[in-house]
């Protein structure tokens, strides 16, 4: 595993993109990934108006529009999500969500990539992400375990990304 951090358990070798809104989501993703190495890696999210984190070695940034439950700004994040997925091609899609993740999962399973969703652990409801995401993710893990009933064929995860 030349290249990747000591602590490294997986190095993924396929290209996977991470979306995710900044912050707290962010850092979720983060705590769920550690010790995976991803070695081609795109990140999708948007602008919050803080300098955005440095990024590892293969790994790129796209920035789309923030929907903000507004049609005409979930259309434009929808159309800037193909055209990252047309770009890029994952076969792996990975998210903590937010809404600015909706559309890009909607539309990278379209195209064959496989769709993992983790539902946030730092809502006290299900997440409108999460139930708009639910039916078309290849894997869904929830971090509640009262999130089971709403989210039946979810995997629990081993603890709390918060």
């Amino acid at each position: 595993m030349s290249g990747a951090p000591a602590d490294t358990i997986h190095v993924e070798r396929r290209r996977v993109c991470l979306a995710y809104s900044p912050g707290g989501h962010k850092a979720e993703l983060d705590r769920a990934l550690a010790g995976i190495h991803l070695l081609d890696a795109c990140h999708v999210t948007f602008d919050d108006g803080r300098p955005p984190p440095p990024l590892a070695a293969g790994h790129r940034r796209h920035l789309v529009c923030h929907p903000r439950r507004s049609v005409g700004r979930t259309l434009l994040n929808a159309w800037q999500s193909l055209a990252i997925l047309r770009r890029e091609r994952p076969a792996l899609v990975i998210s903590t969500g937010a809404d600015v993740a909706v559309p890009l999962l909607l539309l990278a399973r379209c195209t064959g990539a496989r769709v993992i969703f983790i539902e946030t652990a730092g809502s006290s409801e299900p997440t409108l992400a999460g139930r708009l995401v639910y039916p078309f993710a290849d894997l869904f893990v929830v971090q509640w375990p009262d999130r089971l009933r709403r989210f039946p064929k979810a995997v629990l995860a081993g603890g709390l990304l918060l």
